[in-house]
């Protein structure tokens, strides 16, 4: 695995690690519907990042929606890279939930966001390494813009240039 020096990140460097990386994740999709759908979710979440709007349930509910909940699609998909293009895109929405709900003082989590903590991001990356080809250098830019994001040499909006940096071959 890719150093992402994870520990050493602040609490929004951390969920822009795992948005960043489940943007990347978003073309491997065999299913258009899929990727526009995690898609629009990871979007969610970049925007409580921006506003830290008190979503914390919202977040949640993408996730757990017993009728469309993304880990319900993730557990009917057939397609090995489908279901670890989903992992990821669960565990960026279940890190940023929990973040949300920290952030809300909430006392009680639902019982999957309470089980959620900075080791998710080993099986986060385990899934990323699986479905994105030459994932160690996505993993260096996305770390060397969260070094920029940490010393203060950011500007503009920081999911643009995610997307930049993916764009990158």
């Amino acid at each position: 695995m890719a150093n992402t020096n994870f520990s050493s990140l602040t609490d929004d460097g951390k969920v822009i690690l795992f948005l960043g990386l489940s943007e990347k994740v978003l073309s491997v999709f065999s299913q258009k519907e899929d990727q526009i759908l995690a898609q629009e979710i990871i979007h969610k979440c970049w925007e409580w990042l921006k506003y830290k709007e008190n979503i914390g349930d919202n977040l949640y509910e993408l996730l757990d929606n017993e009728e469309n909940g993304i880990t319900i699609i993730q557990e009917m998909s057939d397609n090995e890279t489908d279901v670890m293009a989903w992992n990821c895109v669960i565990d960026a929405v279940a890190y940023t939930s929990r973040k949300a709900f920290e952030r809300e003082g909430v006392k009680y989590y639902p019982e999957p966001i309470a089980l959620v903590d900075d080791t998710l991001v080993d099986h986060f990356m385990d899934c990323f390494e699986g479905c994105i080809e030459n994932s160690d250098s996505y993993i260096q830019r996305i770390n060397s813009l969260l070094d920029d994001y940490k010393n203060g040499n950011t500007e503009s909006d920081l999911r643009t240039e995610v997307l930049s940096v993916n764009k990158c071959k």
